[in-house]
């Protein structure tokens, strides 16, 4: 299949890489048989400087998956735009919609603004942005899948409440029916390249479980959004499911949360790593 090499532009956590910086967000190239694809673009600030730092050519992408519409994936799009080369961007049609976050112990503004900096049509505008939209499974690259809508089919893993969409007459929640993620095949198996698994971790093995025939991944790498736990089963049956899924490597990124990783690290030991800023894997 010829080798699959993932590396972390943008992550909370700067690894150990000279001249790297950590933001909140998140970003990862993936560079396969002559392909480069970004998932997400992180918030704007580390991707243009720790890609320099790697040594890595921005201007040489191709694709750019945007995972979902939140400005912490989305918000580096501002230090790619306009495109050097004819690019594509894959998304959920949802990906521009208002999102909010509601801030409780925030009187002044509890609605805060967490969306995409970039409209729909700003991109259009660039001659050479294609852009493309779609709810449906797809064949990106020679063995890269694009999630598509990701089915929602567990009862532990539930939508975040803090997160909303804006309405004229007010707010509702927000079923960010728009995350998104890739599978790659490799040499040494499926592995799932995530954003923040707003659908749930243990969805998403699932729906690619579902759409290519896999029954094992060798590796979940990027956020899972378990920093956030919605019940308190949630974390045991998640990683009951990534023994089912029979994982080789769980390497977490940005919304996992502390917590969630020393658990996690606990019980897999030598398959749980940090997948931060700087960190290249090759398959």
């Amino acid at each position: 299949m010829g080798k699959t090499k993932i590396t972390i532009l943008c992550e909370n956590r700067a690894g150990l890489t000279k001249n790297i910086i950590g933001e909140h967000g998140f970003s990862a190239l993936v560079e396969k048989d002559g392909q480069k694809i970004l998932l997400d673009t992180g918030q704007g600030l580390g991707l243009q400087p720790n890609a320099k730092a790697l040594g890595i050519d921005l201007s040489l992408i191709d694709t750019i998956v945007l995972s979902h519409g939140h400005y912490d994936h989305t918000g580096g799009l501002s230090q790619l735009f306009p495109f050097a080369r004819k690019t594509k961007i894959i998304a959920h049609p949802d990906v521009f919609g208002p999102k909010y976050s509601y801030q409780e112990d925030n009187t002044n503004e509890p609605f805060k603004y967490i969306g995409s900096s970039f409209s729909k049509d700003t991109l259009e505008a660039d001659p050479n942005c294609e852009l493309i939209l779609q709810k449906d499974f797809q064949k990106i690259s020679d063995r890269i899948f694009f999630s598509g809508q990701i089915s929602r089919v567990t009862n532990f893993e539930i939508n975040d409440k803090r997160l909303k969409l804006k309405y004229q007459n007010g707010f509702s929640d927000d079923p960010l029916f728009d995350d998104t993620s890739l599978l790659i095949e490799t040499d040494k198996g499926p592995v799932i390249l995530t954003g923040c698994a707003h659908s749930g971790i243990v969805n998403v093995m699932m729906h690619f479980e579902n759409m290519t025939g896999h029954k094992q991944f060798h590796a979940v790498i990027g956020g899972t959004h378990l920093g956030f736990l919605n019940s308190e089963d949630q974390l045991e049956k998640t990683m009951d499911a990534f023994e089912s899924y029979c994982l080789d490597m769980i390497a977490v990124s940005h919304c996992t949360g502390n917590e969630a990783s020393a658990i996690c690290y606990n019980r897999f030991k030598k398959k749980f790593t940090f997948a931060n800023a700087g960190w290249t894997i090759e398959l």
